[in-house]
């Protein structure tokens, strides 16, 4: 877990939910949606939309802003190990360009491993390349604040990266440190996530269901480094659009 600028509050919530870790035996399925974000919406259709002269392209961004439904996910946890992936269920019509956007965006068909035990964090893609690829999940960077809200009857707490383009709000009442696409390091689950376009909100959580959960980690791909995989997208990008 990287954490910085904590305050003596946030550092409190980490202290608890830290001690927290080892003693949270509870498993659970959290169900998310994820759509357009709001005000990724309002920026496009009242600024960005009004200086794009092509009108093909103002059709394809009106489809990703103004005409996308959901897209539904969830995230299995289970004694500090945790698997999300969006809906396998979800059928997308191959010319449906926006809800490919929106899948894509949510993660696709990549799945998403998590295991606070050991400290391995993957991610399964199989769709990208062609080929299944195993490759390690970067460590991200979290600023925490003490700016609080109430999400399903959990007291969320507000957490921000990337020069806070990426937000999160999570529950130290739930202290799992994972949460949608990937996302964690977090002293609590993530509830809410803000990334690029799309905001992921919980609709449900089941929290000790009565079918067992099983996380496996993720198996049958080549085993690459972040670094490794990121070359690996950047040479098949060349050989698809050229330089």
């Amino acid at each position: 877990m990287k954490i910085k600028n904590l305050l003596l509050f946030p550092i409190v919530i980490v202290f608890f939910s830290i001690c927290s870790f080892s003693q949270y035996k509870a498993t659970g399925i959290i169900f998310y949606e994820s759509t357009v974000n709001g005000k990724k919406m309002d920026e496009y259709v009242n600024k960005k939309r009004k200086n794009i002269k092509d009108k093909k392209l103002i059709e394809s961004m009106d489809l990703v802003f103004l005409n996308t439904k959901s897209i539904k996910s969830k995230l299995y946890f289970s004694d500090n190990e945790g698997l999300f992936e969006v809906d396998d269920k979800l059928n997308i019509d191959k010319n449906d360009l926006a809800q490919s956007i929106n899948k894509i965006s949510a993660g696709s068909d990549k799945k998403f491993y998590y295991n606070s035990k050991t400290n391995t964090f993957l991610i399964k893609d199989c769709g990208s390349l062609g080929d299944c690829f195993i490759y390690d999940n970067k460590l991200f960077d979290w600023q925490l604040t003490q700016e609080s809200k109430m999400i399903n009857n959990y007291l969320v707490f507000k957490a921000t990266r990337s020069n806070g383009n990426i937000i999160a709000w999570y529950t130290p009442k739930i202290p799992i440190g994972f949460g949608p696409k990937g996302e964690y390091g977090l002293p609590g689950l993530i509830l809410e996530l803000e990334i690029g376009n799309i905001v992921f909100k919980t609709t449900k959580i089941i929290l000790n269901p009565k079918e067992e959960i099983k996380i496996k980690e993720p198996k049958g791909g080549k085993r690459v480094s972040y670094e490794e995989y990121k070359e690996i997208v950047k040479k098949a990008k060349k050989r698809v659009f050229g330089n």
